[in-house]
Formats: C-alpha cells, structure tokens, sequence
C-alpha cells in the first residue's frame, strides 16, 4: 500500500455469501491524517443483473417502456472482481493517476460504521 494510506475497509469481504466475481461494495479509504473517503465497487456481472431487474420492473408497469438500464448516483468503479488485491491495485493506480479524488468523495466514517467498529487494516 502507499505509505500514506491507513486502511482500507471492503464492506462485504466478511459477508456470507459475497461473490467478488458478481457482487458490489463500499470501500472506504482511511488516509495517514485521518481523512477517509468512499466509492463503491462493481462488477460487470453485477451491473448486467440491475439492468435486467430495471427491465422486469419496467415490463411490470404499464406505462414503463421495457428496457435495460442502470443509473449510477455515487461515485462508482468497475471493477473485474473484488478481491481484495484488485481493490487495494485499483485504488494505487488512481492514487498514482491523480484521479482518485475524483472517484472517491470524502465521507465521516462515523457515518457509516456503527460504534465502536474499526476499519480492518
């Protein structure tokens, strides 16, 4: 990890029946000076699903047009998989390509852990 990354915390890593081939999840990044940062991560599969879901829900309204379609509202990356490894190269190489703060938008992790819960390293 870059040396001035703290932690990174995947939210589904420890949950049962998490499939990082077809899954999503927030990621949140906790820097050295304690600043943390939250993107979700997708994969391909997973987009595909919601597409069809959109679908049937459209097929179910009489007044929706029965098409696939996604809509992305929080900053989002594509991702192969969500194995930890691709998570921890994917947020390096954004970091090195300056654009991690573009996909990634600041957050209080208080807002988001219950109490008294740390980040994994």
């Amino acid at each position: 990890m870059f040396p001035f990354l703290k932690r990174i915390w995947i939210e589904q890593a420890a949950v049962e029946g998490f499939n990082p081939y077809q899954d999503s999840t927030d990621v949140i990044v906790e820097l050295q000076d304690g600043q943390t940062w939250l993107a979700h991560f997708v994969t391909v599969p997973f987009l595909q699903r919601q597409m069809h879901i959109s679908r049937e829900v459209a097929e179910a309204e009489a007044q929706l047009l029965p098409v696939r379609f996604v809509t992305l509202e929080t900053p989002h990356v594509v991702v192969e998989n969500l194995l930890t490894e691709t998570i921890e190269d994917t947020i390096e190489n954004l970091i090195t390509l300056g654009t991690f703060e573009s996909v990634f938008v600041p957050c209080q992790v208080a807002d988001l852990l219950p109490e008294g819960d740390v980040m994994p390293s």
